[in-house]
């Protein structure tokens, strides 16, 4: 039994829609409380929750393997780390929504905190494994640079980009820039 107008069905939906990467923004969703529901209809409602993150963490890993696997330098592994962690905030927000109770959203977002920090430490393991078995010690440090200097486990990345992806209007002519030399010019004997 659903009380009605509870916020269940919508939640529900969202969850659904949001696992299979269709809905993004959790804002629109009703506050939750544990005694607007039987103790096995809210057992129910937060293991949906809970499963639709554990899904939305397995794409995001998966989807980070693939573009690691085919990054060809440094600077892409670097950029597949960073569009990662920008994938995380729709998982964190999810996880952190003010429309669950506080322990709960407690218990949730420090779940996925732990991932996050297992996924970051797995990934400077497996430089150490590759190190280990061979790998030249110089292309070990540079990873394991790569690793650290873009970590996954910063809550909050900066925004570069404006709502709509783009940093800067490519539609925009192109600035001039003028580049003065600061030191001072010598007068020609």
């Amino acid at each position: 039994m659903v009380v009605k107008g509870s916020g269940y069905q919508e939640w529900a939906t969202f969850l659904e829609r949001w696992q299979a990467g269709q809905a993004r923004d959790p804002s629109g969703l009703p506050t939750l409380a544990e005694h607007d529901y039987p103790a096995d209809g809210w057992a129910r409602l937060v293991r949906r929750i809970t499963e639709a993150l554990a899904r939305r963490l397995q794409a995001w890993a998966d989807g980070l393997l693939s573009a690691m696997d085919s990054a060809r330098d440094e600077f892409e592994v670097a950029r597949a780390l960073t569009q990662a962690r920008h994938g995380l905030a729709s998982i964190r927000a999810v996880a952190g929504h003010p429309g669950l109770p506080e322990r709960l959203s407690r218990q949730l977002r420090d779940a996925v905190d732990e991932e996050i920090r297992s996924a970051q430490q797995a990934l400077e393991d497996g430089v150490e494994a590759a190190r280990r078995a061979g790998v030249d010690d110089r292309l070990a440090q540079t990873r394991l640079r790569t690793f650290r200097d873009n970590p996954l486990t910063v809550a909050d990345p900066p925004a570069p980009f404006r709502a709509d992806g783009w940093a800067t209007d490519p539609t925009r002519p192109a600035r001039r820039r003028v580049i003065v030399d600061p030191r001072p010019t010598q007068p020609e004997e």
